[in-house]
């Protein structure tokens, strides 16, 4: 399901769906047409059972933001609170007695909000061009909440773009001194175990795209140790398509971290397969093909 918490927006769908809603809204698309588009775009996300509730959810908050919240979506949120269709699959994937009342509350907070129309819709933003933070190749480090450093590598850095994304790797780096530029070369890209309906767990490579408005903001302290040289081409519209927060670089490490033996899985991704092309690249995908055999992707 890719939650990392019990909000309306703490799953990687509403992170998806919400950029693409409002993509399309920016651009001028009226909102049944987006939302017809997207239904017909993510036909998959429906049809799931573990995705179709964040699905309906994400675009009735994208509705409801633009006072355009259709009658039919209201009722499928009302019928997905009331019925605690959701409740019951946080249940099914093992959700902790604590987590269960926080999303209870927090749905049954959202149905009462939406239940209500919007005083004012949400205003069309012009779109400006910006730069990524950070430039392709450049080696980051942070620290975690037990203070050791953590490393994260720039796979890409758009420029006069919309958003001014930034594709950013998290790799296995974790050491209480400054890691260097070495440490990077040698550095392998982190996987984190995401649970499946059916209770298995398969991994999932931590890559994302961060958006360059939302840096000022964040709660985390970034820095440059290096860079890299990395051959690859990356585009948001194709390649790795989730977007995130930079706050949940440390976020999703103080996690994976916290419970390694939950959470640790046997894949070894070098970090610099993704960064060559050439000969590099033949030995990447018949490594990946090795991980989706073994792990039945």
């Amino acid at each position: 399901m890719g939650s990392w918490g019990t909000g309306i927006s703490s799953n990687d769908i509403y992170e998806d769906i919400n950029y693409k809603f409002f993509e399309l809204y920016n651009e001028g698309m009226e909102v049944s047409a987006i939302t017809e588009r997207l239904i017909k775009e993510n036909k998959e996300l429906i049809d799931s059972h573990e995705d179709q509730n964040n699905f309906w959810i994400t675009i009735a908050k994208s509705q409801w933001e633009c006072k355009a919240l259709d009658p039919k979506i209201y009722n499928q949120i009302e019928d997905i609170v009331k019925s605690e269709k959701d409740i019951e699959l946080w249940k099914e994937l093992d959700a902790s007695k604590s987590d269960l009342t926080k999303r209870r509350k927090v749905l049954e907070n959202f149905l009462e909000k939406i239940s209500t129309e919007k005083k004012t819709a949400r205003k069309r933003k012009v779109k400006k061009k910006r730069d990524a933070i950070f430039q392709k190749g450049d080696c980051l480090i942070f620290k975690l909440s037990d203070g050791d450093f953590c490393g994260a590598f720039v796979l890409e850095s758009e420029k006069e773009s919309e958003f001014g994304l930034n594709l950013v790797a998290v790799t296995n780096i974790k050491k209480s001194d400054k890691p260097t530029e070495q440490d990077f070369k040698n550095a392998k890209i982190l996987f984190g175990l995401q649970q499946q309906i059916n209770k298995e767990f398969k991994p999932k490579e931590k890559i994302s795209w961060y958006y360059a408005q939302h840096y000022k903001k964040a709660e985390i302290e970034i820095e440059k140790v290096g860079q890299l040289e990395v051959d690859k081409s990356y585009s948001s519209s194709r390649h790795y398509q989730s977007f995130s927060n930079w706050d949940n670089l440390k976020l999703f490490q103080d996690n994976y971290y916290s419970d390694l033996a939950k959470n640790e899985c046997d894949v070894n991704v070098p970090l610099k397969s993704l960064r060559k092309n050439t000969s590099n690249d033949i030995g990447y995908v018949s490594l990946w093909q090795r991980v989706k055999t073994k792990f039945n992707l």
